[in-house]
C-alpha cells in the first residue's frame, strides 16, 4: 500500500519515541544541544553499528532482487550491525554531508522502529529530484515512518521550534536553520513543515 504521508498521530507517536531515545543518550556522545545532531557517533556508540561509504555497485550486489529502481541512497544491515552509505552521494560538495547524515539516521530509524525477527536489509532509494520537491512521493509506510525518524532525530522538536514564528520561517532563517543542523533545504523546509502541523 502507498500512502502520501504518515497521520499526525503517528507523527507524535515517532516523535516520542525519538525524544526517549535522544534523552537516553549519554552525555559523552552528544549532551542535547550541540548542533549538527552527531547521527554517525550515535549509531556507532549507542547502537553499536558501524557506518560505511561503499559504492551503489556494493549496495545492489547484497541487495540483489530486492533493488530499488534508481539508486540507493544508504542500506541497514542488521545481521552485521551495518549501515551502508552511499559513497558518490557523500561526496558531492553541496549536498554530501546533508544526504549522508539523513540516510544514517533512516537506517537507524529501521533499526529502532523495525527490526523483527531474523536479520533484515532495509534500503532507502534516494528522494525525488529537487525539482519536484513539493511534489509529494508515495513511499511504504515503513519508509515514511524511518523518514520521520531521521528528521525528528536530527532536527529536534526542542531546538527547531523556538525558531518558528507564527507564520513558519522565511528564506533567511530556512538558511540559517540549514548551516545549524547541516540539513537540506527540502529535509529542514519539511521539518518545519510537521512541527507546525504538529504543535
Amino acid at each position: 500500500m502507498k500512502v502520501a504521508s504518515l497521520e499526525p498521530g503517528e507523527i507524535d507517536r515517532i516523535e516520542c519515541e525519538v525524544g526517549e531515545i535522544m534523552a537516553a543518550v549519554p552525555p559523552r556522545v552528544w549532551d542535547g544541544e550541540s548542533l549538527p545532531v552527531p547521527i554517525d557517533s550515535i549509531a556507532r556508540e549507542v547502537y553499536g553499528l558501524k557506518v560505511r561509504e561503499v559504492s551503489h555497485d556494493q549496495m545492489r550486489e547484497i541487495v540483489g532482487d530486492q533493488a530499488t529502481e534508481g539508486t540507493m541512497s544508504g542500506l541497514l544491515l542488521t545481521g552485521i550491525g551495518e549501515i551502508w552509505v552511499n559513497d558518490w552521494e557523500a561526496r558531492q560538495p553541496e549536498w554530501g554531508s546533508q544526504r549522508k547524515r539523513f540516510t544514517i539516521g533512516h537506517e537507524l530509524g529501521h533499526f529502532a522502529m523495525h527490526q523483527s525477527g531474523p536479520p533484515a536489509i532495509y534500503c532507502r532509494a534516494s528522494d525525488s529530484s529537487e525539482s519536484a520537491e513539493d511534489a509529494p512521493t508515495p513511499h511504504p509506510v515503513p519508509e515514511l515512518e524511518a523518514n520521520t525518524f531521521s528528521a525528528a532525530f536530527l532536527m529536534p522538536a526542542s531546538l527547531v521550534r523556538p525558531e518558528i514564528g507564527p507564520e513558519g520561517v522565511d528564506g533567511d532563517q530556512l538558511k540559517t536553520l540549514m548551516l545549524r543542523f547541516d540539513s537540506s533545504a527540502k529535509a529542514m523546509r519539511r521539518r518545519v513543515e510537521t512541527l507546525r502541523l504538529i504543535a
